[in-house]
C-alpha cells in the first residue's frame, strides 16, 4: 500500500487537533499548534516568536514545517511510502524523529543510533514492513509508558499516545 505523505502530515494535522492552539500546563512542549510547538516555530523562523504569531500559523506553513522538520530527517524520507513511514513520521512528530527512528530500529533489531541508513533499511526489508509496523507499535508503546512511569506528570497523556501509537497496528 503506497502512500501520500502530504495526506500523513494533514492526517497528523488533525490527529493534533488543527487548528486548535493548546497550552497544556503539563504539556513539556509548552504552547502548541498542530503539533508545532513555539520553540520549533523560533527555530523554524531562526528568530523568537510570540504565542500570537504561533496562534497565527498557517496550515500551508505548518505542513512545510512538518515536511522539513519530521520527514526529511534522520533518514526517515528514504523509507518507502508504505504505513510504515506513515508511523514513523507520526512517531517523529509526537517525540522527535532521534526517538522515532531508535523505536523503529528496535523494533527490526538494527543498531539504533537514531538515523535511517543502508543498514537499518536492509533490517526493514528483512523484516518485513507490516510486521515492523506492528512491532514499532509495540516499542514505541513501551518507550511511552516506561516515560510516564519516570514522569508521572506525564499521565495525563498517556492513553492518548497509546491510542496513537496502537492505531497502527494491522
Amino acid at each position: 500500500m503506497d502512500l501520500n505523505v502530504s495526506t500523513v502530515l494533514n492526517e497528523i494535522l488533525e490527529r493534533e487537533g488543527w487548528p486548535t492552539y493548546t497550552e497544556h500546563p503539563d504539556d513539556r512542549g509548552g504552547p502548541t499548534k498542530g503539533g508545532i510547538t513555539l520553540k520549533t516555530l523560533e527555530s523554524w523562523r531562526h528568530r523568537k516568536c510570540s504565542t500570537s504569531e504561533l496562534k497565527g500559523l498557517t496550515k500551508g506553513e505548518a505542513l512545510n514545517i512538518l515536511q522539513k522538520r519530521y520527514v526529511e530527517c534522520n533518514g526517515i524520507d528514504k523509507l518507502n511510502d508504505t504505513p510504515l513511514k506513515a508511523q514513523v513520521i507520526d512517531d517523529a512528530v509526537l517525540s522527535g524523529p532521534y526517538l522515532a527512528v531508535q523505536d523503529l530500529q528496535r523494533a527490526v533489531g538494527a543498531s539504533d543510533d537514531g538515523v535511517i541508513g543502508p543498514r537499518t533499511l536492509d533490517s526493514v526489508e528483512k523484516y518485513g514492513y507490516e510486521s515492523a509496523s506492528n512491532q514499532m507499535s509495540v516499542e514505541r508503546s513501551l518507550r511511552l509508558a516506561r516515560f510516564v512511569k519516570n514522569n508521572p506528570d506525564q499521565l495525563v497523556f498517556l492513553v492518548g499516545w497509546l491510542r496513537r501509537s496502537l492505531d497502527f497496528v494491522k
